[in-house]
């Protein structure tokens, strides 16, 4: 053992060289190993601190870090707050009177077979039963218009008319073609007016 040359048909040696090499690999697994944990630990840390990971599930390792001490103290102040809060209980009477007499008995009962209301009746009563004025009367005090005169303020082309009127598909086509045609002729001749009126100005 005392050489540089290296025999491997040295049985000894070779153990001794075996042992350190598993000591060596050991060693440097188990600072592998506490590395990691030391990362995992600071990864968990910072998801604690950011409010990622709530407080109760902290590791025990952070026990006393000095935000688990804050928090912890903060929520002795809070239990401690809650337990002298005192909600009034509410006393809910079991009778109608202020003294202990009992309620009497309505009296009312239901016999067999009776029913309160016709599913055919009507629940709610038209307004004309109760009102005796009639369309004439408010035309009359001004109220209301009349036909004619809604018709002279609501102007509603012919055509429009003639094409509510329509019962077939070719009439609908050619009428619409009719109205669209007055209404590109109105804007051309729009246009006409608005060019004479630049001109004119422009002369």
């Amino acid at each position: 053992m005392g050489v540089n040359c290296v025999s491997l048909m040295d049985r000894e040696y070779m153990q001794k060289l075996q042992h350190r090499i598993l000591v060596e690999y050991a060693n440097s697994a188990e600072k592998r190993i506490k590395s990691r944990e030391m990362d995992e630990m600071e990864r968990v840390k910072n998801l604690v601190l950011t409010g990622k990971v709530p407080f109760a599930n902290a590791p025990p390792e952070m026990y006393d870090h000095p935000v688990m001490v804050i928090e912890r103290y903060c929520q002795k102040l809070i239990a401690e707050r809650r337990a002298k809060i005192k909600v009034p209980k509410v006393n809910i009477p079991n009778h109608l009177y202020w003294d202990d007499t009992i309620d009497p008995p309505s009296g009312l009962t239901i016999e067999k077979g009776h029913m309160f209301r016709d599913s055919m009746d009507r629940i709610c009563i038209p307004p004309d039963r109760f009102l005796e004025v009639d369309d004439d009367n408010d035309i009359e005090y001004g109220y209301m218009l009349t036909n004619a005169e809604f018709e002279t303020l609501r102007y509603e082309d012919p055509k429009i008319k003639e094409l509510k009127e329509c019962q077939t598909v070719e009439d609908l086509y050619r009428l619409s073609d009719e109205v669209i045609g007055n209404l590109k002729t109105m804007e051309g001749r729009q246009i006409v007016d608005t060019e004479s009126r630049s001109t004119a100005q422009t002369m």
